[in-house]
């Protein structure tokens, strides 16, 4: 598939909303409305298509990547809070789901991947947001609904953008440091087989990834803005934006790609419909 059966010529980037310090970890919900966090300023806002963006709260340490799990609870990772918690998004109350492994606490939780038994694949670089050390090793890991934490993946310098395919068998991560894409067979939860190096050489720091439903890979690359990959790793082409830390698809159709960049939320209208968060999933 080439860029033009993904994007209709001359398509541009809609600002959504603006003045954020940094923006980050777009996560739709089941409807597609859209959750993107502002760690700068310890903030959640959401965007609702047709109304304007609204504070969701204001109470999220360094609030970084998001994702919904089944049931329709926002998990984020509160970086430079070395944990991740679970926030129910009615009552805006939050529970903390992991912060520590063995007794240590994590570096800075970046990005995570959450599964449909509620387990949840995460990042742990430290960028020191808060000037915070470095605890211990930068890893991905696993956590089980159980609270039961285990390292994944190690290879990575700074890992920071991780993506579970739709049918869960396959993992990916993002090594920032190393410009690169590692990808994962997944046995099953917490379990990972076949580590590969899918895609080398990137040019600019990877940050968050999503899918589409043929399987492209989207992959933020900051100032670079985003490149797509077949799902042979293959690449399909480049988006242009002023800044791409971070993606997904929402809106009612699944089909605008949402994009975090710097101070702003940005909508792009696609061909094709995104990956659809667990909750909205009928399996």
């Amino acid at each position: 598939m080439k860029l033009d059966a993904i994007l209709a010529p001359g398509t541009e980037p809609q600002v959504l909303g603006t003045g954020y310090g940094f923006s980050e970890g777009p996560a739709a919900d089941a409807d597609g409305n859209v959750y993107f966090s502002d760690g700068r300023h310890d903030s959640i806002h959401l965007y609702r298509p047709g109304s304007p963006v609204e504070l969701f709260t204001d109470d999220s340490t360094d609030a970084n990547g998001m994702m919904f799990n089944r049931k329709g609870e926002l998990y984020v990772c509160e970086g430079a809070a070395h944990r991740i918690v679970a926030f129910d998004v009615h009552t805006r109350q939050k529970r903390v789901l992991a912060g520590e492994i063995d007794g240590t606490p994590f570096n800075e939780p970046n990005d995570l991947a959450v599964d449909r038994h509620d387990g949840f694949y995460f990042s742990d670089p430290n960028y020191q947001h808060r000037g915070q050390p470095t605890l211990m090793k930068q890893d991905t890991y696993y956590c089980s609904a159980s609270g039961r934490v285990h390292r994944v993946s190690t290879v990575c310098f700074k890992p920071n953008g991780v993506l579970l395919d739709a049918e869960e068998v396959t993992l990916y991560v993002a090594d920032s440091r190393g410009q690169r894409i590692y990808r994962y067979e997944v046995l099953g939860p917490g379990r990972l087989a076949n580590e590969r190096l899918w895609i080398d050489k990137l040019g600019a720091n990877p940050d968050g990834m999503t899918l589409d439903q043929h399987g492209h890979l989207y992959v933020c690359l900051g100032r670079a803005g985003l490149k797509l990959f077949d799902s042979e790793s293959e690449p399909i082409g480049r988006i242009e934006v002023p800044y791409a830390s971070n993606c997904c698809f929402g809106g009612p159709d699944f089909a605008t790609l949402f994009v975090t960049s710097a101070d702003k939320l940005l909508g792009i209208a696609t061909k094709v419909r995104g990956m659809r968060p667990l909750c909205a999933r009928k399996d």
